[in-house]
């Protein structure tokens, strides 16, 4: 079977890379029909590099560009550059990795094996190009197997929080249409789509490498919050997603569903996070010691007793 294939891409300040990026994207064994970007007004030279692009490659018809007209944000930009797509299979795409040319050949053969699959993320081979960039943690590559197996994610405590890179995510547009009014302004549209295409049962893993992830100084994803006022900043956002989960769930499958008790739960226990850290209530590390699966890692639970008692 032949799909519409969309890319959706927000970029900001990506001059550098972006050419190498969109080369991958549109020398692929399985061809991309359109290719949807959105930049957030960038102050290097961007916009035009994707417009001298689009013009040398005569990309006039498969790639839609546009500035936006004042600055959203990643992630408002990103799912702004998503609600434009009409492929039917969606591939999410940085500005500045690199796509080995099988990469939507061996996804779309991945959605072929799991027709339930809603969402699917993939593994990746990572390259440093500065000195500063930062690395990608080790629990994160410990999970790779690069065997070509595909894991289906239950509704877990641990998969709760996500567990791929946005940038190997490529997802039903079928899916978007029907989670799309839950999400709110500023929510990442990764975890996102993590987090309902595991509500919705339809969440896949692929042990494959797919592309080439590029890290630099200015990954986004790839920096700790171990500063107080970030951390505090992680947990409230991190508490709004779970709460905008349960909403979906409660909709989906009602307030007594046991993956609306596990969200109520996580919610609880980030709720007393942030007073730890926020109000100095020591007691509550205390009390968290009963929701040590609701922490991503469990390192995090001396690291905020110490922001706290600091």
């Amino acid at each position: 079977m032949k799909y519409f294939i969309s890319v959706a891409m927000a970029t900001y300040n990506g001059e550098e890379y972006i050419k190498e990026q969109l080369d991958s994207i549109f020398n692929q064994t399985y061809p991309v029909d359109e290719v949807i970007i959105r930049d957030d007004i960038s102050s290097d030279n961007t916009a035009a590099v994707i417009e001298s692009y689009i013009k040398d490659n005569g990309l006039g018809d498969k790639v839609d560009f546009k500035v936006n007209e004042k600055n959203f944000g990643y992630a408002s930009n990103f799912v702004g550059a998503l609600r434009k797509t009409r492929g039917e299979i969606v591939f999410f795409s940085d500005q500045d990795d690199i796509w080995p040319e099988t990469r939507v050949e061996r996804m779309i053969e991945a959605f072929e094996r799991r027709p339930d699959a809603l969402m699917i993320g993939s593994e990746f081979e990572p390259f440093k190009c500065s000195d500063d960039a930062p690395d990608v943690p080790r629990w994160e590559l410990a999970k790779f197997k690069n065997d070509g197996s595909m894991e289906k994610l239950e509704f877990t405590s641990e998969n709760i929080f996500i567990g791929c890179q946005g940038c190997t995510m490529a997802m039903r547009r079928s899916f978007l249409n029907k989670i799309d009014e839950y999400w709110y302004e500023g929510w990442a549209h990764d975890e996102f789509v993590w987090k309902l295409a595991l509500a919705m049962e339809g969440l896949y893993f692929l042990h494959e490498v797919t592309l080439k992830r590029r890290l630099h100084a200015n990954n986004v994803t790839l920096h700790k919050e171990h500063e107080k006022d970030k951390r505090l900043k992680y947990l409230r956002d991190l508490k709004k997603s779970h709460e905008r989960t349960l909403k979906f769930v409660n909709d989906s499958e009602g307030e007594s569903s046991s993956k609306a008790a596990l969200l109520k739960k996580h919610i609880t226990a980030t709720e007393k996070r942030i007073e730890l850290i926020q109000n100095r209530r020591l007691f509550n590390s205390l009390i968290l010691l009963k929701y040590g699966d609701c922490y991503h890692k469990r390192r995090s639970i001396p690291v905020e007793f110490l922001m706290a008692f600091k």
